[in-house]
């Protein structure tokens, strides 16, 4: 039996029947297209439905439709030269967008749904060597015959779940996890709860091989920086977890244990609620405006999750203490970044402690040579002072925006720092869901009380 709380959040999970049957609708659609004019090319292939649409694990708030072509008697070259072209002339007619992954593919934009048309080569049963999206229908067949219904909503209430949290999503700047180890955990834990139960246990490094057909030994030594191995049953030369940070990792721990220990809908993301911080903390953003347009998504939002990390690196360098930290762009002409501080102004004046005793009387003459103009006593050790060169965080920011790796299309930048990040959220209609719910908030299933 589910606990009533999870049936009440699945029957908001699911998809409809009408949802279901539309985006089938669209699958057919675009197949007969693609097999009326490959066919009449003399091409070999097959069509067919990948990802969370073909798994009966679709949430019904993100309507996805994966449609994958998969080429007979051609070799990578071939798809990554030829394919692309191929699927616009079968298209033709229908609103097209290309994008990029490990190379091109076509996504299909009509009344308001979008399916991603993915030329891949055929492959018989899966190798070692092949690309990522090859493993795709391997995934999408060793799923569908582990799942049964009831199970398929245990994998939603996973990923909900996860999603909830903000730990779900395996792009780089993310660093979650991906919608097939939400599967590959219900496989091997056998339920929601089971695996929820099972992840307030971990303590990483965590190794889990679901049909116990990975080499332990070899994968640790390929993956020793990795907090979780999710051994992938299609590949088990392949971690399914690598994308997982230490920081997620850890971040599905807590949620685990707080779940478990008083479980509420606000875990879920069709539930998340979001809560005004109660104290005013100092913000310090950076707007970059640009085209972005032309660069892929993820290529954007890889280069911010980068220069997020060095501008909060650097303003520590300048003696800032960085509460917290995050980013966004809209992916056209938008990118920011947001850091919260405990303070907008330094002192003018900061101590710097010198070398210890024990060292060389060549160190210990160097550092009171370079201080003796400002300041030098010695209190458990040689101290010193100095001015500092930068003192505000405004200022700050600005040099440090000179030396991050910002998203290539970037413009320019400016600087605006705010007393209390609650007023930053006024800014910008853009950017204000981003500042309230991101910097400016404290999500809801972390408030226990």
């Amino acid at each position: 039996m589910r606990a009533p709380l999870e049936e009440e959040v699945l029957s908001k999970l699911r998809p409809s029947k009408v949802q279901l049957r539309t985006l089938s609708n669209l699958y057919e659609l675009l197949k007969s297209r693609l097999a009326s004019y490959l066919g009449s090319e003399g091409l070999s292939f097959v069509v067919e439905p990948e990802g969370s649409f073909a798994k009966g694990t679709l949430l019904s708030d993100h309507w996805e439709l994966d449609v994958f072509v998969l080429f007979k008697d051609v070799d990578e070259a071939w798809i990554k030269a030829k394919a692309r072209k191929e699927l616009e002339r079968a298209l033709e007619g229908l609103p097209l967008l290309i994008k990029y992954s490990e190379h091109p593919y076509v996504t299909v934009s009509l009344m308001g749904l979008e399916a991603d048309v993915v030329p891949v080569r055929y492959l018989e049963k899966p190798t070692r060597n092949m690309m990522g999206v090859s493993r795709t229908p391997f995934h999408t067949s060793y799923v569908r015959s582990r799942l049964n219904d009831c199970m398929a909503d245990d994998v939603r209430l996973l990923k909900s779940l996860f999603k909830g949290i903000g730990a779900y999503g395996a792009e780089a700047h993310v660093g979650g996890f991906s919608g097939y180890l939400s599967e590959l955990l219900i496989i091997t834990y056998g339920s929601f709860h089971k695996a929820i139960e099972a992840i307030s246990k971990w303590k990483p490094p965590v190794f889990i091989d679901p049909e116990s057909v990975g080499d332990r030994r070899d994968l640790e030594e390929r993956y020793c920086n990795t907090p979780l191995i999710v051994v992938d049953p299609v590949d088990p030369a392949r971690n399914a977890a690598a994308a997982v940070t230490a920081e997620k990792l850890n971040l599905a721990i807590t949620a685990a244990k707080l779940y478990l220990r008083r479980p509420r809908r606000e875990f879920f993301h069709m539930f998340s609620r979001y809560v005004t911080l109660g104290v005013g903390v100092p913000a310090a953003l950076l707007l970059c405006r640009g085209d972005y347009s032309n660069s892929p998504p993820g290529d954007v939002w890889g280069r911010l999750a980068r220069a997020s990390k060095s501008l909060s690196s650097i303003m520590a360098g300048y003696g800032f203490n960085v509460l917290r930290t995050s980013f966004y762009t809209d992916e056209h002409s938008v990118a920011a970044v947001g850091l919260l501080l405990d303070t907008l102004r330094l002192p003018a004046i900061e101590a710097v402690r010198g070398p210890q005793p024990y060292v060389s009387s060549e160190q210990i003459e160097s550092f009171a040579s370079s201080r003796s103009s400002e300041g030098l006593w010695f209190e458990e050790g040689l101290i010193g002072v100095r001015r500092r060169k930068i003192d505000s965080a405004q200022r700050a920011l600005t040099e440090a925006a000179e030396q991050a790796p910002l998203p290539e299309g970037t413009s320019g930048c400016e600087v605006i720092v705010f007393d209390d990040v609650r007023d930053a959220a006024k800014i910008s209609w853009v950017l204000r869901d981003w500042i309230s719910r991101e910097l400016a908030s404290t999500p809801a299933w972390l408030l226990q009380g």
